[in-house]
């Protein structure tokens, strides 16, 4: 593309969403576009590795050190959303007002918000630039043929299932719009017309791009007018540092890496459970503890290594399967590699891609409480049974041909066309 263009984008520190963000940023900058990233202080440094712009924020998303917890979801009441009161709607107003002040320093041609700051799409509607939804895991917002997400359910094939799916999408969108009255105090503030729900901000974005192969996922049917399915991004984070061989060449048993939320989900008791899975295997097992656990202190039986955190990119190739929480990041660089999974999830999107998962019988999906014996049992499956591994190798060609189009670029320099 000869005339180069400028790109706001809006981001956050919430672990697996950070790859694709910044690499999709990283892309247009190779390309010859102006990129700026508005984020939170601890993502200076990987903003500025990409050769783009940081702009810090001033209010709510100050978070210097990463591995503070800042959904709290673990400490969730149920039937409440800590997601959508410390990330989505509660902090609306203040990412409206910092998007405003980025764009009124210099204009851009685009907005690209991250899906959770709402606020970014408000701002950039209300001084009327094109704006962009970018969804970093599979599809969030229900719809035909697809049920609510975060309930770990596949699309329905009967009529009662059907009827299901209606039910709880009603549920979904009642409990989403519990928020709308303070979205919508926010729109007055901007001279916006309020909205009727929640879900209209991103279907009134002039797109909506889902980061994922359309082969893994249970889009909505027909898709909504401004979905696009652009497929993962593969970029490993920033942040592991790991350059070497844990085990000598020709070490015959099979290696399974494990590899658990970079943010805090409670997890130690999980990893307990799948350290103690893994002493009783005959295999090779890497456990990342990601920053969340680095601090932790854990006993490792010898046939297990763990380290703080590695590239995915480094250890997947010589890997036979793969222990995850099932963040998308993970399940998408996994799948990628042909590996098959034991996903044990423990709440935000992790639910629906390991449903997925199980569904395209590419792993298994176990309770984040199985007990270790369950999570032994899991892991000798994946391995000994072929299908697996045959059918993550099948998505494998999907997810590999997805992120090579790099379509998000794309969509992103043919809308600043229209």
């Amino acid at each position: 593309m000869e005339t180069k263009r400028s790109f706001l984008f809006i981001t956050w520190e919430g672990g697996g969403n950070v790859p694709p963000v910044l690499g999709l940023a990283s892309r247009l900058i190779k390309r010859g576009h102006r990129v700026r990233v508005l984020s939170e202080p601890c993502m200076n440094k990987a903003v500025s590795a990409i050769g783009a712009e940081f702009i810090g924020f001033e209010k709510h998303f100050t978070r210097t050190d990463r591995s503070i917890d800042l959904i709290q979801d673990s400490k969730a009441k149920p039937l409440t959303m800590p997601v959508v009161d410390n990330v989505l709607i509660g902090p609306a107003m203040d990412v409206a007002e910092e998007t405003l002040a980025a764009l009124r320093e210099e204009v851009a041609d685009v907005v690209v918000a991250d899906f959770m700051m709402i606020g970014s799409l408000l701002a950039a509607e209300a001084m009327a630039i094109k704006r962009v939804a970018l969804v970093h895991q599979t599809e969030y917002l229900p719809g035909p043929g697809r049920p609510p997400s975060g309930m770990g359910l596949l699309p329905a094939t009967s009529g009662i299932g059907r009827l299901r799916d209606r039910a709880l999408t009603t549920l979904f969108n009642r409990m989403l719009d519990r928020y709308l009255p303070r979205l919508n105090n926010v729109r007055v503030v901007l001279s916006l017309p309020p909205l009727k729900s929640v879900a209209e901000v991103y279907h009134q974005a002039d797109l909506r791009l889902i980061q994922t192969s359309r082969a893994f996922d249970s889009p909505i049917t027909p898709a909504p007018a401004n979905v696009r399915y652009v497929g993962p991004i593969l970029d490993d984070p920033t942040w592991p540092e790991f350059a070497q061989d844990p085990w000598t060449n020709g070490d015959p048993r099979p290696f399974v890496v494990v590899g658990l939320s970079t943010t805090f989900q409670n997890q130690r008791s999980v990893l307990e459970n799948i350290v103690t899975a893994v002493s009783e295997l005959k295999i090779r097992c890497l456990v990342t503890l990601g920053p969340a656990m680095a601090k932790e202190s854990f006993h490792m039986p010898a046939n297990v290594i763990a380290v703080p955190g590695v590239p995915h990119s480094q250890v997947f190739p010589h890997a036979d399967a793969v222990v995850t929480h099932a963040g998308h990041g993970v399940v998408m660089r996994a799948l990628a590699h042909g590996l098959p999974l034991v996903c044990l999830p423990m709440g935000r999107d992790q639910v629906d891609n390991a449903a997925l998962v199980a569904f395209h019988g590419a792993g298994l999906k176990l309770s984040p409480k199985a007990k270790s014996k369950q999570i032994r049992n899991g892991i000798k499956r994946v391995l000994d049974e072929p299908a697996f591994t045959m059918n993550a190798r099948s998505l494998q060609k999907s997810i590999l041909a997805d992120a090579k189009t790099d379509s998000a670029v794309s969509q992103l320099e043919q809308l600043t066309t229209r």
